[in-house]
């Protein structure tokens, strides 16, 4: 893990701790005033505000281990323990949940009511204000560190705030005759417990099974396409190892590519995924491209015979011309790339040349030899084209010799 990240990891674990002491303070505020005010729904609120002590408790627990290095037995780090302690938390939060939701249900059932005081508004309300607050901080934090436990913790902050602003309305609400609303109040706040452990629950069996977002598959799989030698991406696979995602990604390449230009398409795939994306690590593995039918050797030589037509008439030079050309004009001159493209001005209308005798070798995968004889103004010459391919064809040096009249 670089510096950075372990930086990062320190810093989040503050507003992890913010969060935490704000709900020990919360917590235990609500739930002794509950018993001094007699509101069901403020009691629900600080068991709502205990439970989630537990799930920062297991974010800090998953940062901190988080940070010990890869070993032997983990090769990929320890970062699942994050989501298995996000997997315990939400038993503990279903349990609590539970048990809110029977004593609310009891207390229906019972059919005992209190006055309910409207004290226990105002500490509604000032837990609402000081769970903005720590709203605020921890969210800003995260979008700093790039954390997503904490930012996933920032959430619960909010959804905290506001429902301690629904517990302050109940409580107002019920201390002017409507007790039945506090109760209700309640049962909607064992909702939030319940609902909230579900969420924890579903993300981390998700993560614990290899889950993956199949939309983020397709936008790695839209950026990768675009690369350059890319010719098709035949795999992209995710897994997450808590907020960090791995991925593993094959893609085809043209077969003509040497060794070093397939690795160095294969650290720029790596780079952009992780600069663009914060991907944690890639792993891309490149496998050959099938040829199409044009590149069997007969079809390729149609098609060179068509792309030396073109030169020799003094046609899409910039597309088929080497940037290092060179040909040895039939009176021995060398002629260049840009010596080429400057005929072209000159000349007022396309030539019509009379080619016989064309015959290619292949000379490796890359490199194909052309030759042919052609009549102009009644002169015969003898071509010797070399044509290379590096993704597309270039002609790199052609000869031009005049036969001699018997």
């Amino acid at each position: 893990m670089s510096t950075s990240s372990t930086q990062n990891l320190k810093l989040a674990e503050k507003g992890v701790w913010v969060s935490i002491f704000a709900y020990i303070i919360l917590s235990i505020g609500q739930i002794a005033f509950a018993t001094i005010v007699h509101s069901s729904a403020l009691q629900a609120n600080g068991f709502n505000n205990l439970t989630d002590i537990l799930g920062n408790i297991a974010i800090l627990i998953g940062l901190r281990i988080a940070r010990i290095p890869a070993d032997n037995d983990h090769v990929y780090g320890h970062w699942k323990v994050e989501s298995i302690a996000s997997l315990i938390s939400s038993f503990i939060m279903f349990f609590v949940g539970f048990e809110v939701l029977r004593d609310t249900v009891m207390t229906i059932i019972s059919g005992k009511s209190h006055a309910i005081d409207p004290l226990g508004a105002v500490i509604g309300l000032i837990s609402a204000a000081i769970m903005i607050g720590v709203f605020f901080y921890t969210r800003d934090l995260a979008k700093k560190t790039n954390s997503q436990a904490l930012m996933a913790a920032s959430k619960d902050n909010l959804s905290d705030a506001v429902t301690s602003v629904g517990t302050a309305i109940a409580i107002v609400a019920a201390s002017i005759g409507w007790e039945w609303l506090d109760t209700l109040m309640a049962v909607i706040i064992c909702g939030f417990i319940l609902k909230t452990a579900y969420d924890i629950f579903h993300d981390s069996v998700f993560s614990l099974s290899d889950g993956f977002d199949e939309n983020l598959v397709e936008e790695y799989k839209e950026a990768i396409s675009l690369v350059p030698k890319v010719k098709r991406v035949k795999m992209v696979r995710g897994r997450t190892y808590g907020s960090n995602v791995f991925l593993d990604v094959v893609v085809e390449m043209s077969r003509d590519l040497s060794v070093f230009e397939s690795h160095e398409a294969t650290e720029f795939i790596e780079a952009m995924l992780i600069d663009s994306f914060g991907v944690y690590d890639v792993d891309v593995h490149v496998e050959p491209a099938e040829l199409p039918e044009e590149e069997h050797f007969a079809s390729r030589s149609l098609e060179l015979l068509e792309k030396e037509e073109q030169v020799l008439n003094l046609e899409n030079l910039e597309q088929l011309l080497d940037k290092n050309f060179k040909e040895i004009a039939s009176d021995g001159a060398t002629v260049s790339a840009i010596d080429k493209k400057n005929l072209l001005t000159e000349l007022s209308a396309p030539q019509h040349f009379a080619i016989k005798h064309y015959k290619t070798s292949q000379v490796s995968k890359k490199t194909f030899i052309l030759t042919y004889d052609y009549w102009d103004n009644n002169n015969d010459f003898i071509i010797t084209s070399i044509w290379r391919r590096n993704d597309y064809w270039y002609c790199i040096y052609r000869q031009i010799t005049q036969k001699t009249k018997n």
